[in-house]
């Protein structure tokens, strides 16, 4: 079965950023995209009025099983912008510590209404040593400085770690094995 990786707290924000959600008066930003289903009704804002690039991070689910295999690995965002800018890109990329394992970079300008985007690279930028230590960080830069950018869910899907695709499969051994005899 596939696997899950959802924002399960907030890492790091610059500043930029609002959230729908909040608790005790302050904005809780990973409740605004969790969600299994998505639900525009919830989100979170970057402003983008500065013109330079915002950047918010999110913890992501622990206790995901290695599925030994660097392919079939995909990151799901839904995003809207106010739509008047020419100039605006959302980035979206799947860290592990300091290294990037995936990222995607989406022109978002003009975009006025809300979009999923599934990013299914071939593989992931080298293997990922643990799981527990990936977390989800998000980008947004609007060089018109005129839009905000609007994401209502965003998380990683992983294989089961009994897909193997990288492993060759059984029969294929077996005709090889018989060959070499």
């Amino acid at each position: 079965m596939t696997q899950y990786a959802r924002p399960v707290s907030d890492k790091a924000e610059d500043g930029n950023w609002s959230s729908t959600d909040e608790s005790g008066g302050s904005a809780v930003f990973y409740s605004a995209i969790d969600e299994s289903s998505a639900s525009d009704s919830d989100y979170i804002t970057g402003d983008g009025s500065s013109g330079s690039a915002i950047q918010i991070d999110f913890e992501l689910t622990n206790g995901l099983t290695d599925p030994s295999a660097t392919t079939g690995h995909k990151l799901i965002f839904r995003y809207n912008t106010d739509g008047s800018s020419t100039d605006a890109t959302l980035t979206v990329r799947l860290m592990e510590g300091a290294t990037v394992r995936m990222s995607d970079a989406v022109d978002v300008s003009e975009v006025s209404s809300y979009t999923t985007r599934t990013y299914a690279p071939t593989n992931t930028t080298g293997s990922i040593g643990s799981y527990d230590n990936m977390f989800l960080r998000i980008i947004f830069e609007d060089g018109d400085a005129s839009d905000n950018v609007y994401i209502s869910q965003a998380y990683v899907e992983v294989p089961d770690a009994s897909a193997g695709t990288d492993a060759v499969p059984v029969s294929l051994n077996t005709y090889r094995q018989m060959r070499e005899r």
